[in-house]
């Protein structure tokens, strides 16, 4: 079973809804925070919704709002890096390239592999309905099992026959699941490591790369830019410790300051006939006019942990997220205080704007930490450059 929900349990979704910061926590061990649903209702806006979210920010905030709002249309998401003036005059997309422009080989050969690799396996909604049909497989086979064991089947009833036509079929969807492979294949890889069996542990390494390149939260490495409630937009960095992702703020707040990790969320997948996911954790199910919007029926969730702290980052705590994915965007939600960030890529433009702004608010802080930051900045670069005059890369093939 999944989750129901008719208006999509994201507060952050739409932007344009008022969510209040972070509560200042109360130290440890004064209060237990009691196990929760996510109590959110939002309404997705239509598809030609204009509402921009609000903001008493200036230019910062709403470029922000031009490169992540979720309540655009997704068309005009895309379309609005294309509407610049230097296209303008070109219609139908002919726009002058030079003729002999060729990308070069290695790079055309990684474009063919990777499409050959998500070829081989199912994403999306088809990834949710191939996980329910392999749980009802695996419980129909038990069933007849049951049976044999009971007496209650014989050769007339071609038990066996089902049985052995289930598990080839179980065995075949489990191949179109990367996620199943990739837990597969890793722990296959730890038995050959134990082993010592070099080669298998090239074969399975290499199932384990290609599993994970078509597992979408594996792959958020980078920039993202969200609301964090009355703290306005904040930009975070995602990287990854195995199958940990670890979200770290680039900019940050009075509560949770930049360089200290916002959330993270434990992505291992674990193999599990008996469940319909694979993470155990239900998706999210939209309504008809939500997965329209939205281009799918079903929203993957990931259990994860939250840091909150009271201000000057005192009494600083973990506590119950999640981790919900929306196509090119993602959530997450701080389940006990109902507290939710939408997250959305940033433009160049918006990042170097955001740095820029959070070092003018830094240096209104601490002058002599930035002027710290600018001198050894300085001393580094008339270092190497110190170096190039000298010939220090002179030397034949240092780049090669």
């Amino acid at each position: 079973m999944v989750r129901k929900s008719s208006t999509l349990g994201l507060v952050a979704l739409s932007m344009a809804a008022s969510v209040s910061g972070f509560v200042s926590p109360t130290p440890r061990g004064t209060q237990q925070h009691v196990r929760a649903p996510l109590h959110m209702s939002v309404s997705l806006p239509d598809d030609n919704s204009n509402n921009k979210p609000s903001s008493s920010s200036s230019s910062s905030s709403q470029q922000s709002e031009n490169s992540i709002n979720p309540t655009d249309n997704h068309d005009n998401l895309e379309q609005q890096y294309l509407n610049t003036e230097r296209y303008n005059g070109y219609e139908g997309g002919d726009f002058p390239l030079p003729d002999e422009l060729e990308v070069p080989e290695t790079r055309q050969l990684r474009w063919e592999r990777e499409a050959l690799i998500q070829s081989k396996f199912a994403s999306g909604d088809e990834l949710f309905e191939l996980w329910q049909r392999i749980a009802t497989l695996h419980s129909d086979i038990v069933n007849l099992r049951a049976e044999q064991l009971d007496g209650l089947a014989d050769e007339r009833t071609g038990t066996d026959r089902r049985i052995v036509a289930y598990e080839k079929e179980m065995l075949a969807l489990n191949g179109r699941d990367p996620e199943f492979m990739y837990a597969v294949s890793s722990e296959l890889m730890e038995k050959a490591q134990a082993d010592g069996d070099e080669e298998l542990i090239a074969k399975y390494k290499i199932q384990m790369e290609e599993a994970r390149l078509c597992i979408p939260q594996l792959n958020m490495h980078g920039l993202w830019v969200g609301k964090y409630g009355e703290h306005g937009y904040e930009m975070i960095n995602i990287t990854y410790s195995g199958d940990t992702l670890i979200a770290t703020k680039v900019t940050g707040d009075q509560n949770v300051p930049k360089g200290e990790i916002s959330f993270t969320v434990n992505l291992s997948p674990k193999a599990n006939p008996e469940s319909s996911t694979v993470s155990g954790l239900e998706p999210i199910e939209l309504n008809p006019k939500a997965a329209r919007q939205w281009g799918k029926k079903y929203l993957p969730r990931h259990l994860g942990k939250g840091q909150v702290a009271s201000e000057n980052f005192q009494n600083a705590q973990w506590m119950e997220g999640q981790l919900i994915l929306v196509g090119r965007f993602f959530s997450f939600a701080w389940v006990p205080i109902g507290h939710q960030v939408f997250f959305g890529r940033p433009s160049s433009e918006l990042t170097l704007k955001m740095l820029k702004e959070a070092k003018e608010e830094e240096m209104k802080r601490d002058h002599v930490a930035v002027m710290r930051d600018v001198a050894q900045n300085m001393l580094d670069e008339t270092y190497w450059t110190e170096k190039e005059e000298i010939g220090y890369f002179a030397e034949e093939g240092c780049f090669e």
